[in-house]
């Protein structure tokens, strides 16, 4: 109760100063957009210039702040499994969100926060990674397709950008609780408001669960339990701006965090683990700052630290490998801290006519500065084997799953964006990055929009990618594979066909077809296995979409993906080759809303080996509906997986009946606005 007396406290400072905030403005509801008015929305994400949807020269969805309240999604995971060729996979360590775009794998995605990049050297998102809350969010921006010519490494597969409240203007006050199944409680607050000359804005959610807690017949020990995934977390952020300049602060949290079962699929009863992000930038943005001339400058700095408490579990009391018996089981116990400072300048030119071309430059300094791990099994800091009586200290030893070490990038970015007609746009840019640790490389994008007729847009595009070593594979020695500081990075190469429909004014329609061709993949191989730049995978797909306005109360989507990959070593059998959405928004009544959405998740081929039945389709239904009392109270109710669905994540063979999903859960929700 203590997390909802500070939000109510904060929600009393905050009304004090929005004394002369707007408290009557309020976000339209989505259904009150025409199908015109949502493909002419703004987006930054494909060009980092603001540009209409239907123009934009990739292949881009929005996610708008009223798409999230409708669904009722909670968490952006909730949002992303209706995108098309994008299936969000739960890792059975830690219960974490894995975004995968067009079959790649989630490590070739590129995930950003108000346009910075959250990963970080080791673990990806992160080792805790559990997605973000809805009530920060603004809108979600999404390319799938090629990303590393505006963003650098990881956006082979395609981007997603979080674009946070904070980030705009918040107006008003408004304070929402939310319960449901699971011992799940959330609180939330949010302010925006002028103070001396400034715009303030603020959002805070505190939020902690029981965790579903899958029951798992038979793990990596042969043991039978549940697998615990409670956690507790933390979200705070703030924004002041003034003319061209922002501020923004933001702080992220987990704790008491229950990772359930390990990576190699044993229970893990025990481990209370902790996470903490912060981070502060400076923004300048002028549209008019010299003739011709827009800038665009940013300083970021972040900090980010992690701890398994008193250790992660890997095997249980009594666990004997033949030659030693660990009384006390398998311990690792882990922390490591890192910093990034990130600078970046660009300029706007408009001075020649049909062109808006873009120069940039940047920097990046990544510094994993703290590991420390203690550990009762594997090698010791004198390169012998440890007996398993007591906790050993390997920290700043060749032993320690990671070195204490910085990487340093510098990068140049061009783009122009060329108007040759009113129905033609081109769209030419390349990106060079230089890392400290393996070199360069360059990415090139080239995009062909054409308005073909009032009803149909069609866009060609090309684009190269890749994806850096992770501190994992350069350095890490495990017991599963050894490091290779030699890597170089994975490549990829995208070529996106797309046309848009409207068929009617009330029906759009979408195609797009994709070659998708990664080189240089890194995978461990030989004996003992290392990381090596193994091979090479071909993914080629279909998306369709679909938009229709049956009434002005009642909107019906979805969409469907089918992928065809190589039969490879290097395909990810756990994700589907075949998807499909299908969502309805009805205004039944004034001041009601009814939502319905449904995911269906193909079959799941098993890897080369496992004799296992393929994992089977499922479908998984939800429904919120949401009601308006007056201007102040709004109240809903959602269903997850309204029809108790026996849906399970592909799992390897340690757990040999896959990784049971949430069943049938519920929430309830209200909000009040000041």
């Amino acid at each position: 109760m203590k997390k909802y007396t500070l939000v109510i406290a904060c929600l009393g400072l905050f009304e004090a100063l929005s004394a002369h905030a707007d408290s009557d403005e309020r976000l339209a509801h989505f259904l009150s957009m025409s199908l015109d008015e949502l493909v002419t929305q703004k987006v930054t994400i494909s060009t980092n210039t603001k540009q209409m949807l239907a123009k934009a020269p990739a292949v881009v969805t929005v996610i708008t702040a009223e798409d999230i309240k409708a669904t009722g999604a909670t968490n952006l995971a909730d949002m992303l499994e209706g995108v098309p060729g994008i299936h969000i996979r739960t890792s059975l360590f830690g219960d974490r969100p894995l975004v995968h775009i067009r079959g790649a794998n989630a490590s070739q995605t590129l995930l950003m926060v108000n346009g910075a990049p959250l990963k970080d050297l080791m673990w990806g998102y992160g080792i805790f990674w559990k997605g973000l809350p809805a009530s920060m969010i603004e809108r979600v921006e999404i390319i799938r397709g090629p990303g590393s010519a505006l963003f650098g490494s990881d956006a082979s597969a395609g981007v997603i950008n979080v674009i946070t409240r904070t980030a705009g203007r918040i107006v008003g006050t408004e304070a929402g609780a939310r319960a449901g199944s699971y011992g799940t409680r959330t609180g939330w607050v949010r302010h925006g408001g002028n103070w001396n000359g400034f715009d303030i804005g603020l959002t805070a959610e505190l939020s902690d669960t029981d965790g579903y807690n899958p029951y798992i017949a038979s793990d990596g020990q042969h043991e039978q339990g549940d697998a615990h995934y409670g956690w507790r977390n933390e979200d705070l952020r703030f924004a002041m701006a003034r003319g061209d300049w922002r501020l923004q602060a933001d702080y992220m949290s987990h704790g008491d965090l229950e990772t359930g079962l390990t990576g190699a699929g044993v229970l893990d009863p025990v481990t209370r683990a902790s996470d903490h992000r912060y981070n502060i930038d400076l923004l300048y943005n002028s549209d008019r700052f010299g003739k011709d001339w827009g800038l665009n400058a940013e300083l970021r700095f972040a900090h980010l630290d992690y701890s398994s408490g008193d250790g992660f579990q890997e095997r249980p009391p009594g666990y004997s490998d033949g030659t030693y018996t660990y009384a006390d089981g398998v311990i690792n116990r882990m922390r490591s801290a890192e910093r990034k400072l990130t600078g970046e300048v660009s300029g706007l030119y408009t001075g020649i006519d049909g062109h808006a071309v873009r120069l940039g430059a940047g920097y990046v300094r990544q510094d994993l500065y703290s590991v420390e791990q203690f550990i009762n099994s594997g090698t010791g800091p004198d390169g012998m084997p440890l007996d398993g009586t007591a906790l050993v200290d390997v920290s700043n030893t060749p032993y320690a799953f990671a070195p204490e070490k910085a990487r340093e990038i510098g990068y140049l970015f061009v783009q122009d964006i060329w108007t040759l007609t009113d129905a033609w746009e081109l769209t030419a840019g390349a990106r060079y990055d230089h890392y400290s640790d393996f070199g360069g490389t360059l990415n090139p994008r080239l995009a062909l929009v054409w308005q073909s007729t009032d009803r149909l847009t069609t866009k060609l595009m090309y684009g190269q990618a890749f994806r850096a070593p992770s501190y994992q594979e350069l350095y890490a020695v495990t017991s599963r594979s050894l490091p290779n500081p030699d890597l170089a990075p994975e490549r990829s190469r995208t070529w996106d066909l797309a046309f848009s429909y409207a068929a009617t004014k009330g029906l759009r329609l979408g195609l797009t077809l994709y070659h998708f061709t990664q080189s240089d993949l890194i995978a461990a191989v030989g004996s003992p296995s290392q990381f090596q730049n193994a091979g090479d995978h071909t993914i080629r797909g279909i998306e369709l979409e679909t938009l229709w306005q049956a009434s002005k109360d009642l909107r019906i989507s979805g969409n469907y993906s089918l992928r065809n990959q190589d039969d490879t070593v290097y395909r990810s059998v756990f994700v589907p080759d075949r998807e499909a959405y299908l969502r309805a928004d009805w205004a039944f009544l004034p001041r009601w809303n009814w939502n319905l959405q449904a995911n269906w998740i193909g079959q799941r081929p098993r890897a080369s080996g496992d004799t296992r039945t393929p994992v089977d389709a499922y479908t998984v239904v939800d429904t919120t509906v949401r009601y308006s009392a007056g201007k102040q109270w709004e109240f809903a109710a959602s269903v997850r997986n309204l029809f108790d669905a026996d849906a399970r994540e592909y799992t390897g063979t340690t757990i040999p009946d896959d990784l049971p999903l949430p069943g049938r859960n519920l929430y309830a929700e209200m909000r009040y606005r000041f």
